[in-house]
């Protein structure tokens, strides 16, 4: 990860407003709509010196912030078809589930379709590297926490990763940003940085491609 000029609000409360503000504009990361270059993330302090993210260099003070990775043209011509087909496939029979138990746990539907969307893509059966299961990606700990007895169940998998997700937004007092961060790295790390969202490139690259997520299906 490139450096970058160490900010008071750089991963602060500040960084959800700018966050938001971006994603009002279009201008975040959005997995969507990405092309050969797969995740950049560009910063511009610009005059006031409150960072802006973008997933393209908008004007000159832009600067890379993440490089992001290369994808093959052939490989995403190939490969985005059936990721699309899949993806609406999963969509449609997770969605009912998503919406019920973000009702019963009183979290905005939207926001957990987006993480389920960057997880899993709508997989309910997905297994990561690191072991994560089901459409939420839940880590075998969190799933035992929560009393998961089968976490290929995809209303079993969905509650629980809701419930992990509003235990973290009541414990950041509703700061979606960190939650978020805390869902992808861990509440742990967030401690450790302070409060703030851990400097880890996947944790950067997550949660504005989950709040980019939860804005495009907040649209009218």
């Amino acid at each position: 990860m490139p450096a970058v000029r160490r900010r008071k609000d750089r991963f602060g409360f500040s960084l959800v407003l700018v966050l938001v503000l971006a994603l009002a504009v279009g201008s975040l990361l959005s997995f969507s709509a990405m092309a050969a270059t797969v995740g950049s993330v560009f910063v511009s302090y610009a005059v006031d010196d409150v960072p802006r993210y973008a997933s393209e260099r908008l004007d000159g003070s832009y600067r890379l912030f993440i490089r992001g990775q290369e994808v093959p043209e052939a490989r995403r011509r190939a490969s985005s078809p059936v990721a699309r087909t899949s993806d609406r496939q999963g969509q449609r029979q997770l969605t009912p589930l998503i919406e019920h138990y973000a009702r019963v746990h009183r979290v905005a539907p939207e926001l957990v379709a987006a993480v389920v969307s960057v997880e899993s893509g709508f997989n309910a059966a997905a297994v990561s590297p690191k072991g994560a299961l089901g459409a939420m990606q839940l880590m075998p700990a969190t799933a035992a926490r929560y009393g998961v007895t089968n976490a290929a169940d995809a209303a079993q998998n969905i509650d629980a990763g809701v419930r992990h997700l509003k235990d973290l937004l009541d414990l950041h007092r509703g700061n979606v940003a960190l939650a978020l961060a805390a869902y992808n790295a861990g509440q742990g790390a967030v401690a450790r940085h302070d409060g703030r969202i851990p400097p880890y490139r996947e944790t950067m690259l997550y949660v504005p491609a989950v709040l980019a997520a939860a804005a495009q299906r907040n649209k009218p």
